[in-house]
């Protein structure tokens, strides 16, 4: 009843074309693919998938290009010694303010990177690292039995495997986000 509770409220939701329980099946094939981008020359460490796949129950959501934008960025560029080079621009506020700033260069449109400055400079070459964090899914926080709600984003191959297990196309206007959260102790008794 949880889970249907918590699907019933995502697909209400603006820009949701389709929430489905991940699979045991789906959920390992999802953490290899997403250990194997950890080899990548600029290795992607999916925390967020990594935290939501450690709840009670995962939904996947397909998601347009209505859907509210994420409260946080879902993509952070950070090196080994845990300087922020880079971030996903998720509101036009933010594209606004670094717009106009010489340490910033925008490699995309959603995405900035920090030029270095003279105090990192010296700096010893450092690892760097794209990180996709967990990101809060406020829509769930209400649902009296249900807890420790995150979602996250999978990367470009673990959001390309979701698209072709549920029959969506390859559009990069439909996207997905993984929803976790586990049911509070009591809950769980009856």
């Amino acid at each position: 009843m949880v889970v249907e509770n918590a699907i019933k409220i995502i697909e209400k939701l603006k820009g949701v074309l389709d929430v489905q329980k991940l699979s045991e099946e789906d959920k390992e094939n999802l953490l290899e693919i997403e250990s194997g981008r950890k080899g990548d020359i600029i290795p992607v460490i999916n925390r967020g998938l990594e935290e939501c796949m450690k709840k009670d129950f995962y939904l996947v959501v397909l998601k347009n290009e209505e859907f509210r934008s994420p409260p946080i960025p879902t993509v952070l560029l950070v090196t080994d010694k845990g300087r922020t080079l880079g971030q996903e621009l998720i509101s036009p506020q933010e594209k606004e303010k670094y717009q106009n700033r010489k340490d910033a260069y925008f490699l995309s449109p959603e995405f900035v990177i920090f030029k270095p400055d003279e105090t990192t400079r010296s700096i010893q070459k450092e690892k760097e690292f794209f990180i996709l964090p967990s990101v809060p899914f406020p829509e769930l926080d209400n649902l009296e039995e249900v807890i420790d709600v995150v979602s996250c984003s999978p990367s470009t191959m673990g959001d390309s495997y979701l698209k072709d297990k549920y029959g969506y196309p390859q559009d990069p206007h439909i996207a997905t986000i993984l929803v976790g959260f586990s049911v509070s102790v009591n809950d769980k008794k009856n």
